[in-house]
C-alpha cells in the first residue's frame, strides 16, 4: 500500500485493534447474540452391555451378562441390541456459535437473493473447527429444541475469519431438516 500512496509512509494496525475485535467477536458467539448448538456424531458401534458377546459369530450368545441393564432368558434375544452384540449409540457434544440466520445479511451477487439450499453462515471459534469437521449434523439454536428443529450440515470447507485468521472459523451451513 506504501506504494500507491508513497509520501505517507508505511502504515502499522496496533495490536489493540485487533484485541479490541476479538473482544467484541468473543461476545458475539458467549453473549446473548451466540446460540448453543449441538454436534450430532455418527454413532459409536459398542458391544452390548446386557449380554455376552459371541467372536465366533460376531454377534450376541443370547446369554444375559450379570449385571446387564435387562434381564432376559438365557438363549432368548436380548431385548437391548436385539441379538445383534452391538449398541449403536448416538454421540453429541455442544458449542456456541455466532448464527446468522438472514441469508440477505452474507449473500450479494448485486442483489440480495434468498437461497433455499444455504440456511445460514456460523461463526465459531477455531479450536472447535475439528469436532464441528466431524458431526454429521449440526442442530442449531438448541433453546428452541422441541419447538423448532434447526438441523444442517456443512455446505463446503470452513476457513479461518477475523483480523488475525487463527481464533475463529466461518462456515456456510445448508437445511437438512426441521423448521
Amino acid at each position: 500500500m506504501a506504494d500507491r500512496l508513497p509520501t505517507l509512509g508505511n502504515f502499522d494496525i496496533p495490536s489493540e485493534i485487533f484485541d479490541l475485535h476479538e473482544w467484541v467477536a468473543d461476545e458475539f458467539i458467549d453473549g446473548e447474540l451466540g446460540s448453543d448448538c449441538t454436534l450430532i456424531f455418527p454413532p459409536k458401534r459398542e458391544e452390548c452391555d446386557n449380554c455376552l458377546f459371541d467372536t465366533h459369530t460376531n454377534r450376541s450368545s443370547h446369554i444375559y451378562k450379570t449385571g446387564g441393564p435387562i434381564p432376559f432368558a438365557n438363549y432368548g434375544t436380548c431385548p437391548r441390541c436385539q441379538g445383534n452384540g452391538y449398541l449403536e449409540l448416538p454421540s453429541e457434544d455442544s458449542i456456541r456459535l455466532r448464527v446468522y440466520w438472514e441469508p440477505s445479511s452474507w449473500r450479494d451477487i448485486g442483489i440480495k437473493v434468498a437461497d433455499p439450499e444455504h440456511a445460514c453462515v456460523v461463526i465459531g471459534y477455531m479450536v472447535d473447527l475439528p469436532k464441528f469437521e466431524r458431526a454429521n449434523t449440526i442442530l442449531l439454536n438448541d433453546n428452541v429444541k422441541g419447538i423448532r428443529n434447526y438441523e444442517v450440515a456443512r455446505d463446503g470447507e470452513a476457513y479461518p475469519w477475523g483480523f488475525r485468521r487463527n481464533r475463529y472459523f466461518h462456515q456456510v451451513v445448508r437445511r437438512t431438516s426441521g423448521g
